[in-house]
């Protein structure tokens, strides 16, 4: 497989999803609703936001407004649009990690590869959360040991526990800490093969089913995905 074949299976996977993340309807308000600003003037910041919806989420609710940076924002951007949210939220084609404006609202959601790892990204989180503010930090983590099948894939991974205190030794105090259900992840994993499954195509169903594989008899259970609201210390 080539990496213009992989790219348009991983944008088919993406398109089929609302969230690109083990992330329910039923923690993702809970999310908007813990992140709400705690002072006036708010402006929010979603780094490797995808297609924006968190983002645009949290400024409807809130009232606030916010910047999205992506590689490619134009989808992003089309639904700001239809939900009539161009005027208050403005998502940037650009390297997230090139952005250099801290904002009082800064969500990172299973992008921390975009500084190397969950200790870089979190420092460069750092700098870029306003005293006072919230960071949104999600990642993933191994909540059992991975074989080694499942390391190749993920790489080296914090256990939850770590994975806080990486935030800590980052600047940050903890507020709220929790994982996705394995519903969460049965779900997300189903959706984003669905995606691809669409294509139609004997190499898209062949990767569909390397990836069924790979969750059912790898890291399900064993690599989980963490929530962490973080506050600058």
């Amino acid at each position: 497989m080539d990496g213009q074949d992989r790219d348009a299976y991983l944008a088919a996977a993406a398109a089929n999803l609302t969230f690109n993340a083990p992330l329910g309807e039923q923690r993702a308000a809970d999310l908007v609703r813990r992140l709400a600003p705690t002072g006036a003037g708010w402006r929010a910041l979603d780094l490797g936001c995808g297609n924006g919806e968190l983002l645009l989420r949290l400024c409807e609710v809130h009232g606030i407004d916010g910047d999205g940076i992506e590689r490619d924002a134009a989808g992003a951007r089309l639904r700001a649009t239809e939900r009539g949210l161009s005027d208050r939220v403005t998502f940037h084609s650009a390297d997230a990690a090139t952005w250099d404006r801290p904002a009082d609202l800064v969500v990172n959601v299973g992008a921390g590869h975009i500084w190397g790892d969950a200790a870089r990204a979190l420092a460069a989180l750092h700098r870029l959360t306003a005293p006072g503010g919230k960071l949104l930090f999600a990642d993933g983590f191994y909540q059992a040991s991975p074989g080694d099948q499942v390391r190749e894939i993920f790489g080296d991974r914090p256990g939850l526990g770590a994975l806080a205190r990486l935030a800590v030794d980052a600047g940050f105090r903890p507020l709220h800490v929790a994982v996705s259900t394995l519903a969460e992840w049965d779900d997300f994993e189903s959706d984003w093969r669905a995606g691809i499954e669409r294509l139609g195509t004997p190499q898209a169903r062949a990767f569909a089913d390397q990836r069924r594989d790979e969750y059912l008899d790898g890291y399900r259970d064993v690599v989980g995905f963490g929530w962490l609201i973080l506050t600058p210390a």
